[in-house]
């Protein structure tokens, strides 16, 4: 399966969101492709870290950089030899985003309840019109990223999503939680870092779930079915 987690908003959780389900896909012993496509590198860095500080869980993982129609092309060339490709693209309606929608089977849209990143879903959904003369399979699913514990504006969110044609808003969500950035700025996800947050692990298991869930994606989405 190809997966793209993308938007339109910087700073919404994308690159959290992919390390932390390309982490946890392989620990289901799939063999996992994160592609790096926005020019921050958030995702190279992450890489990186991970690499030197702990070198053999960065075995497990290969992690490269594809810019431009190149994340259209080269993936094409790639994927074949995976069996799941997890796309972080940039916080932008760029060309590496379209081009990557062109050919992925899903894209992951993480949306904090803010102001700022529930505006942008208009043009989401745009974006996804387009995207879909090419691509009328792809899926688009949106999910709360730093929730709050109580308060409207979850709700409000949640049902601007709901009204936004072309995207659908899926029941797992991650809390506004220090062990998300913690453990990335380690080059980990939550289910490696310690002390063990037990609440973002099962965040984290409900959206990989759900994602890569026999039941919820058609089989002609996926390369390897366990």
């Amino acid at each position: 399966m190809i997966v793209v987690v993308g938007g339109i908003k910087g700073g919404s959780g994308k690159s959290v969101t992919a390390a932390n389900l390309a982490v946890r896909r392989i620990a289901d012993s799939y063999e996992v492709l994160l592609i790096d496509g926005d020019d921050q590198e958030t995702t190279t860095l992450w890489a990186s870290t991970r690499s030197e500080n702990y070198p053999m869980a960065s075995k497990k993982l290969t992690c490269i950089q594809l810019r431009g129609r190149a994340a259209r092309d080269e993936v094409l060339k790639l994927a074949p030899r995976y069996q799941d490709v997890i796309i972080d693209v940039g916080g932008r309606d760029t060309t590496t985003q379209r081009a990557a929608l062109t050919i992925a089977n899903l894209i992951i849209l993480p949306i904090p309840p803010r102001g700022p990143d529930i505006w942008t879903l208009d043009k989401v959904a745009l974006l996804l019109e387009d995207v879909r003369t090419v691509n009328p399979e792809l899926k688009a699913w949106a999910f709360l990223n730093r929730a709050d514990a109580s308060g409207r504006d979850n709700e409000e969110a949640m049902q601007i999503i709901e009204e936004t044609p072309g995207v659908e808003l899926i029941p797992p969500r991650f809390g506004d939680r220090k062990s998300f950035p913690n453990a990335h700025t380690q080059g980990l996800a939550v289910t490696e870092i310690k002390p063990r947050d037990q609440k973002a692990v099962l965040e984290l298991e409900a959206l990989y779930q759900y994602c890569f869930s026999t039941k919820i994606v058609p089989k002609r989405y996926k390369t390897g079915t366990k």
